[in-house]
Protein backbone atom coordinates (compact mmCIF):
# COMPACT_ATOMS: atom_id res chain seq x y z
CA UNK A 1 0.00 0.00 0.00
CA UNK A 2 2.77 2.38 0.96
CA UNK A 3 4.68 1.52 -2.21
CA UNK A 4 1.64 2.35 -4.38
CA UNK A 5 1.15 5.64 -2.57
CA UNK A 6 4.81 6.55 -3.00
CA UNK A 7 4.73 5.72 -6.72
CA UNK A 8 1.56 7.79 -7.25
CA UNK A 9 2.99 10.76 -5.33
CA UNK A 10 6.24 10.57 -7.27
CA UNK A 11 4.35 10.52 -10.58
CA UNK A 12 2.29 13.59 -9.63
CA UNK A 13 5.38 15.52 -8.55
CA UNK A 14 7.15 14.59 -11.78
CA UNK A 15 4.23 15.75 -13.92
CA UNK A 16 3.89 19.04 -12.04
CA UNK A 17 7.60 19.82 -12.07
CA UNK A 18 8.24 18.84 -15.69
CA UNK A 19 8.01 21.70 -18.20
CA UNK A 20 4.94 21.63 -20.38
CA UNK A 21 5.75 21.77 -24.06
CA UNK A 22 3.80 24.35 -25.97
CA UNK A 23 3.03 24.43 -29.66
CA UNK A 24 3.79 26.75 -32.51
CA UNK A 25 1.47 24.89 -34.87
CA UNK A 26 -1.73 26.81 -34.13
CA UNK A 27 -1.91 30.28 -35.67
CA UNK A 28 -4.23 33.22 -35.11
CA UNK A 29 -6.11 35.00 -37.87
CA UNK A 30 -3.96 37.34 -40.02
CA UNK A 31 -0.76 35.95 -38.43
CA UNK A 32 2.50 35.52 -40.37
CA UNK A 33 3.25 32.00 -41.58
CA UNK A 34 6.51 30.97 -43.19
CA UNK A 35 7.17 29.03 -46.35
CA UNK A 36 8.17 25.52 -45.37
CA UNK A 37 6.12 25.22 -42.17
CA UNK A 38 4.20 21.97 -41.91
CA UNK A 39 1.51 20.48 -39.69
CA UNK A 40 0.01 23.94 -39.12
CA UNK A 41 -3.40 24.35 -37.55
CA UNK A 42 -4.92 27.14 -39.67
CA UNK A 43 -8.52 26.49 -38.60
CA UNK A 44 -8.78 29.70 -36.54
CA UNK A 45 -7.42 31.73 -39.43
CA UNK A 46 -9.78 30.20 -42.02
CA UNK A 47 -12.98 30.13 -39.96
CA UNK A 48 -15.63 29.42 -42.61
CA UNK A 49 -13.39 30.26 -45.57
CA UNK A 50 -12.70 27.63 -48.24
CA UNK A 51 -10.65 29.36 -50.98
CA UNK A 52 -7.76 31.69 -50.40
CA UNK A 53 -6.34 34.08 -53.01
CA UNK A 54 -3.32 36.29 -53.60
CA UNK A 55 -3.07 39.64 -55.36
CA UNK A 56 0.18 41.47 -56.15
CA UNK A 57 0.93 44.40 -53.91
CA UNK A 58 -1.12 47.42 -54.92
CA UNK A 59 -3.62 45.42 -56.97
CA UNK A 60 -7.27 45.89 -55.91
CA UNK A 61 -8.93 42.74 -54.55
CA UNK A 62 -11.95 43.51 -56.73
CA UNK A 63 -9.92 42.30 -59.73
CA UNK A 64 -9.30 38.57 -60.43
CA UNK A 65 -6.57 37.17 -58.18
CA UNK A 66 -3.14 36.25 -59.58
CA UNK A 67 -3.24 32.95 -57.69
CA UNK A 68 -5.79 31.09 -55.60
CA UNK A 69 -6.15 27.79 -53.80
CA UNK A 70 -9.09 25.82 -52.43
CA UNK A 71 -8.11 24.49 -49.03
CA UNK A 72 -11.42 23.27 -47.60
CA UNK A 73 -14.10 21.76 -49.82
CA UNK A 74 -17.77 22.20 -49.01
CA UNK A 75 -19.45 19.17 -47.43
CA UNK A 76 -16.22 17.22 -46.89
CA UNK A 77 -14.08 16.31 -43.90
CA UNK A 78 -11.32 18.91 -44.14
CA UNK A 79 -8.75 17.52 -41.71
CA UNK A 80 -5.89 19.09 -43.66
CA UNK A 81 -6.69 22.50 -42.20
CA UNK A 82 -5.35 21.15 -38.89
CA UNK A 83 -2.18 19.79 -40.54
CA UNK A 84 -1.47 22.26 -43.28
CA UNK A 85 1.86 22.79 -45.09
CA UNK A 86 3.03 26.08 -46.59
CA UNK A 87 4.54 24.30 -49.58
CA UNK A 88 7.67 26.00 -51.00
CA UNK A 89 6.85 24.75 -54.50
CA UNK A 90 3.47 26.52 -54.40
CA UNK A 91 3.96 29.62 -52.24
CA UNK A 92 7.48 30.73 -53.23
CA UNK A 93 7.16 34.02 -55.11
CA UNK A 94 3.72 34.73 -53.64
CA UNK A 95 4.57 36.35 -50.33
CA UNK A 96 2.36 38.83 -48.52
CA UNK A 97 -1.28 38.65 -47.46
CA UNK A 98 -3.54 35.84 -48.62
CA UNK A 99 -7.24 36.67 -48.53
CA UNK A 100 -10.43 34.70 -48.14
CA UNK A 101 -11.94 34.79 -51.61
CA UNK A 102 -15.31 33.51 -50.40
CA UNK A 103 -16.15 36.67 -48.51
CA UNK A 104 -16.69 40.21 -49.67
CA UNK A 105 -14.81 42.30 -49.04
CA UNK A 106 -11.98 39.75 -48.90
CA UNK A 107 -10.36 39.51 -45.46
CA UNK A 108 -6.79 38.50 -44.65
CA UNK A 109 -6.45 34.85 -43.60
CA UNK A 110 -2.68 34.83 -43.03
CA UNK A 111 0.46 36.47 -44.36
CA UNK A 112 3.05 34.33 -46.10
CA UNK A 113 6.72 35.21 -45.56
CA UNK A 114 9.91 33.60 -46.81
CA UNK A 115 12.05 32.74 -43.78
CA UNK A 116 15.20 34.77 -43.37
CA UNK A 117 17.96 34.34 -40.78
CA UNK A 118 21.40 35.90 -40.62
CA UNK A 119 24.13 35.68 -38.00
CA UNK A 120 27.10 38.04 -37.65
CA UNK A 121 30.10 38.37 -35.37
CA UNK A 122 29.66 41.67 -33.57
CA UNK A 123 32.10 43.86 -31.62
CA UNK A 124 30.17 45.37 -28.73
CA UNK A 125 33.04 47.77 -27.91
CA UNK A 126 32.78 49.49 -31.29
CA UNK A 127 29.21 48.41 -32.18
CA UNK A 128 30.42 47.08 -35.53
CA UNK A 129 30.05 43.99 -37.68
CA UNK A 130 33.42 42.19 -37.58
CA UNK A 131 32.42 39.11 -39.60
CA UNK A 132 35.33 37.88 -41.71
CA UNK A 133 37.85 40.22 -40.06
CA UNK A 134 40.69 39.89 -37.56
CA UNK A 135 40.08 41.42 -34.14
CA UNK A 136 42.83 42.13 -31.62
CA UNK A 137 42.12 41.08 -28.04
CA UNK A 138 40.89 42.15 -25.61
CA UNK A 139 37.60 42.72 -27.40
CA UNK A 140 34.00 42.10 -26.37
CA UNK A 141 32.73 39.83 -29.15
CA UNK A 142 29.16 38.55 -29.39
CA UNK A 143 26.90 37.15 -32.07
CA UNK A 144 24.04 39.09 -33.60
CA UNK A 145 21.03 37.45 -35.27
CA UNK A 146 18.75 39.31 -37.67
CA UNK A 147 15.61 37.42 -38.68
CA UNK A 148 12.01 37.88 -39.76
CA UNK A 149 10.98 34.66 -37.94
CA UNK A 150 10.57 36.33 -34.55
CA UNK A 151 6.74 36.82 -34.88
CA UNK A 152 6.39 33.03 -34.58
CA UNK A 153 7.57 33.37 -30.96
CA UNK A 154 4.95 35.96 -30.02
CA UNK A 155 1.75 34.83 -28.21
CA UNK A 156 -0.40 37.18 -30.30
CA UNK A 157 0.38 35.08 -33.37
CA UNK A 158 0.81 31.64 -31.80
CA UNK A 159 -1.62 31.41 -28.85
CA UNK A 160 -0.30 28.06 -27.54
CA UNK A 161 3.32 29.19 -27.35
CA UNK A 162 5.60 28.17 -24.48
CA UNK A 163 9.00 29.63 -23.47
CA UNK A 164 10.56 26.27 -24.38
CA UNK A 165 9.39 26.51 -27.98
CA UNK A 166 12.45 28.19 -29.48
CA UNK A 167 13.37 26.72 -32.84
CA UNK A 168 16.76 28.47 -33.16
CA UNK A 169 20.07 26.77 -32.40
CA UNK A 170 23.49 28.44 -32.34
CA UNK A 171 26.87 26.67 -32.26
CA UNK A 172 30.28 28.19 -31.54
CA UNK A 173 33.44 26.34 -32.55
CA UNK A 174 37.05 27.29 -31.79
CA UNK A 175 40.03 27.31 -34.21
CA UNK A 176 40.56 23.57 -33.56
CA UNK A 177 36.99 22.77 -34.60
CA UNK A 178 35.83 21.97 -31.07
CA UNK A 179 32.41 23.09 -29.91
CA UNK A 180 32.19 25.57 -27.04
CA UNK A 181 29.29 24.85 -24.70
CA UNK A 182 30.43 26.86 -21.66
CA UNK A 183 32.03 30.27 -21.32
CA UNK A 184 34.66 30.98 -18.64
CA UNK A 185 34.93 34.36 -16.95
CA UNK A 186 38.43 33.61 -15.66
CA UNK A 187 41.04 30.92 -15.18
CA UNK A 188 40.71 27.60 -13.38
CA UNK A 189 41.51 27.87 -9.68
CA UNK A 190 40.35 31.47 -9.40
CA UNK A 191 37.49 31.51 -6.86
CA UNK A 192 35.82 34.37 -8.73
CA UNK A 193 35.66 32.46 -12.04
CA UNK A 194 32.16 31.82 -13.39
CA UNK A 195 31.22 29.10 -15.86
CA UNK A 196 28.20 30.21 -17.90
CA UNK A 197 26.34 28.13 -20.47
CA UNK A 198 26.72 29.36 -24.04
CA UNK A 199 23.50 30.91 -25.40
CA UNK A 200 22.84 28.01 -27.82
CA UNK A 201 19.00 28.00 -27.82
CA UNK A 202 18.02 31.68 -28.00
CA UNK A 203 14.38 32.64 -27.64
CA UNK A 204 14.15 35.34 -30.30
CA UNK A 205 10.91 37.30 -30.10
CA UNK A 206 12.39 40.51 -31.55
CA UNK A 207 15.15 41.35 -33.98
CA UNK A 208 18.07 41.94 -33.86
CA UNK A 209 19.05 39.55 -31.09
CA UNK A 210 22.42 39.61 -29.30
CA UNK A 211 24.06 36.82 -27.32
CA UNK A 212 23.20 38.05 -23.84
CA UNK A 213 26.06 36.65 -21.71
CA UNK A 214 28.87 37.52 -24.11
CA UNK A 215 30.38 40.00 -21.64
CA UNK A 216 31.28 37.08 -19.35
CA UNK A 217 33.57 35.58 -21.99
CA UNK A 218 37.17 36.11 -20.82
CA UNK A 219 39.35 35.05 -23.72
CA UNK A 220 42.49 35.14 -21.54
CA UNK A 221 41.19 32.25 -19.38
CA UNK A 222 43.51 29.31 -18.76
CA UNK A 223 42.83 25.75 -17.63
CA UNK A 224 44.30 23.94 -14.62
CA UNK A 225 47.49 23.25 -16.61
CA UNK A 226 48.03 26.90 -17.47
CA UNK A 227 47.04 26.40 -21.11
CA UNK A 228 44.91 28.88 -23.03
CA UNK A 229 41.28 27.79 -23.14
CA UNK A 230 40.66 30.09 -26.13
CA UNK A 231 43.65 30.00 -28.52
CA UNK A 232 44.26 32.56 -31.23
CA UNK A 233 42.57 31.76 -34.52
CA UNK A 234 39.24 31.71 -36.33
CA UNK A 235 36.00 31.17 -34.38
CA UNK A 236 32.78 30.19 -36.15
CA UNK A 237 29.20 31.01 -35.17
CA UNK A 238 26.46 28.99 -36.90
CA UNK A 239 22.70 29.42 -36.55
CA UNK A 240 20.02 27.00 -37.73
CA UNK A 241 16.24 27.28 -37.53
CA UNK A 242 13.60 24.58 -37.90
CA UNK A 243 10.23 26.20 -37.34
CA UNK A 244 7.54 23.50 -37.56
CA UNK A 245 9.83 21.05 -39.44
CA UNK A 246 10.70 23.69 -42.00
CA UNK A 247 14.05 22.05 -42.84
CA UNK A 248 12.40 18.74 -43.74
CA UNK A 249 9.82 20.47 -45.93
CA UNK A 250 12.49 22.35 -47.87
CA UNK A 251 14.50 19.13 -48.26
CA UNK A 252 11.55 17.56 -50.10
CA UNK A 253 11.06 20.57 -52.35
CA UNK A 254 12.91 21.94 -55.35
CA UNK A 255 14.09 24.96 -53.38
CA UNK A 256 17.40 26.72 -54.04
CA UNK A 257 20.36 27.11 -51.71
CA UNK A 258 19.03 27.38 -48.16
CA UNK A 259 21.81 29.61 -46.80
CA UNK A 260 20.08 32.54 -45.12
CA UNK A 261 16.80 30.59 -44.99
CA UNK A 262 17.38 27.62 -42.69
CA UNK A 263 20.96 28.36 -41.62
CA UNK A 264 23.77 30.92 -41.69
CA UNK A 265 27.33 31.18 -40.38
CA UNK A 266 29.83 33.89 -39.45
CA UNK A 267 33.55 33.72 -38.72
CA UNK A 268 35.90 36.05 -36.87
CA UNK A 269 39.64 35.69 -36.20
CA UNK A 270 40.79 36.60 -32.68
CA UNK A 271 44.46 37.39 -32.01
CA UNK A 272 46.37 38.80 -29.10
CA UNK A 273 48.33 42.03 -29.37
CA UNK A 274 52.05 41.52 -30.02
CA UNK A 275 54.30 42.62 -27.15
CA UNK A 276 56.42 45.69 -27.93
CA UNK A 277 60.13 44.62 -28.00
CA UNK A 278 62.36 46.22 -25.36
CA UNK A 279 65.31 48.20 -26.82
CA UNK A 280 68.69 46.58 -25.98
CA UNK A 281 72.01 48.47 -25.47
CA UNK A 282 74.47 48.26 -28.35
CA UNK A 283 77.24 45.66 -27.94
CA UNK A 284 79.81 47.87 -29.72
CA UNK A 285 82.29 49.36 -27.25
CA UNK A 286 82.70 53.10 -27.49
CA UNK A 287 85.89 54.76 -26.19
CA UNK A 288 85.32 58.25 -24.93
CA UNK A 289 87.97 60.84 -25.55
CA UNK A 290 89.08 62.84 -22.50
CA UNK A 291 87.16 66.00 -22.05
CA UNK A 292 88.99 69.16 -23.02
CA UNK A 293 88.25 72.69 -22.03
CA UNK A 294 86.80 74.69 -24.81
CA UNK A 295 88.45 77.96 -25.71
CA UNK A 296 86.11 80.67 -26.80
CA UNK A 297 86.86 82.01 -30.25
CA UNK A 298 86.35 85.68 -30.97
CA UNK A 299 85.46 86.54 -34.51
CA UNK A 300 87.15 89.80 -35.63
CA UNK A 301 85.05 92.59 -36.91
CA UNK A 302 85.26 93.55 -40.55
CA UNK A 303 88.58 95.29 -41.36
CA UNK A 304 90.38 94.15 -38.18
CA UNK A 305 93.37 91.82 -38.02
CA UNK A 306 93.72 89.23 -35.34
CA UNK A 307 97.07 88.85 -33.54
CA UNK A 308 98.33 85.30 -33.33
CA UNK A 309 97.76 83.62 -30.00
CA UNK A 310 101.13 82.98 -28.25
CA UNK A 311 101.36 80.46 -25.46
CA UNK A 312 103.57 81.87 -22.62
CA UNK A 313 105.37 79.95 -19.82
CA UNK A 314 104.35 80.87 -16.28
CA UNK A 315 107.33 82.47 -14.31
CA UNK A 316 107.81 83.28 -10.60
CA UNK A 317 109.55 86.54 -9.29
CA UNK A 318 112.46 86.18 -6.64
CA UNK A 319 111.87 87.38 -3.00
CA UNK A 320 113.16 90.86 -2.01
CA UNK A 321 116.80 90.86 -0.60
CA UNK A 322 115.86 92.30 2.85
CA UNK A 323 113.55 89.38 3.50
CA UNK A 324 116.38 86.95 2.69
CA UNK A 325 118.79 88.83 5.06
CA UNK A 326 116.25 88.88 7.90
CA UNK A 327 115.71 85.14 7.56
CA UNK A 328 119.52 84.50 7.87
CA UNK A 329 119.79 86.65 11.05
CA UNK A 330 116.88 84.87 12.72
CA UNK A 331 118.35 81.49 11.88
CA UNK A 332 121.68 82.57 13.51
CA UNK A 333 119.96 83.69 16.71
CA UNK A 334 118.21 80.35 16.99
CA UNK A 335 121.52 78.54 16.71
CA UNK A 336 123.16 80.75 19.40
CA UNK A 337 120.44 79.93 21.92
CA UNK A 338 120.75 76.20 21.56
CA UNK A 339 122.50 74.52 24.53
CA UNK A 340 126.15 73.67 24.01
CA UNK A 341 126.60 76.39 21.42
Amino acid sequence: MHEKFFFLAFTVVLLVSSPVSGSLAKISSTSPVFIGESNLDISSALLDCHTIAWWPNGTPTSSPPAKNLTIASFGQDNLQIFHYTIDPDFFTGYTGPWYCQDKQPPRVVFQVLEPQVRIRAWNLDTNQDVTGTTVTLPANITYRIDTNLYPALQPLNRPDINPLDSFFKVNLTDPRGRGISNIYSGSAGDPTTQIVAFDSVPFISSSPYFWKNAAVWNKESRNAYGEKIYPDGTYTFMVTENLDHLQETYARSTARDLSGITFDRAQVTLVRAQATPTSQPSSTAVTSAPATASIPVTTPAAGETTAPVVTQRTTYSPLPSWIVLLAIIMAGLVLLRRPGS
